[in-house]
This record gives structure tokens, sequence and C-alpha cells, in this order.
């Protein structure tokens, strides 16, 4: 009988074990999702101020090249993937993109580079 309830107390601390890993995956994951928006809001940032920039240096050009690279950050906040993080992270991905209007109401483009 003994060897029974040491067997259940064994398995319930191992699936405490198992949600507990669980929640530090789910933390870790929405860490992420959260900087990944984070960095696309200040790769926005950099752009637009960048934009009534007369002359880029080297350095500039290239940063703005990386961010240009594969979709400017107006693309991914209007992509179906920002839409998902959002609905993950429990967020309204309206409200953000009102914001970020708001903040930034010039888009610069790929044509910045240009100059």
């Amino acid at each position: 009988m003994a060897t029974n309830i040491s067997a259940r107390a064994q398995d319930a601390g191992e699936a405490i074990e198992f949600f507990e890993g669980k929640d530090r995956d789910d933390t870790a994951c929405r860490s992420l999702w959260v900087a990944v928006i984070h960095k696309a809001m200040k790769d926005m940032a950099y752009a637009c101020s960048k934009d009534t920039q007369c002359q880029l240096t080297p350095s500039e050009r290239e940063k703005l090249q990386r961010i240009y690279e594969l979709d400017t950050p107006v693309e991914f906040f209007e992509s179906p993937w920002f839409e998902e993080i959002c609905r993950h992270l429990e967020l309204s991905a309206s409200r953000i993109r009102t914001e970020i209007t708001a903040r930034f109401s010039s888009t610069s483009g790929p044509a910045i580079l240009n100059r």
C-alpha cells in the first residue's frame, strides 16, 4: 500500500514539474514575441528619424538596408504573422497599429536608401 501511495506522489511531482516547464516555455515564448514587436517598433522609429535626414552615413545606410531586407516594419505590422503574435499575447493588433500610426505618421520605405 505504501508503495502505491509513493508511486502516486512521484507521478504527481512529475506532473507538476511538467506543467512548470510548460509555464517556463510559455513565458519564454511570450517574451520572444514581445521582443519581436519591440524590435519592429525600434526599426520603424529609426527609419522615420532617417527619413528627414539629408545625408546618410555608410553605417546608417547599411542599417536601413538590414531593416528593409525582408519586410518593412509597416509590412510586418500589417501582416497575418503580427495578428497571430498579438492573439498569442492577448493584445489588440488594431490598437497597436493605431498607436504606431500616431507615433510614426511618416512611413518611410526603401526609397530612403537611394540618397
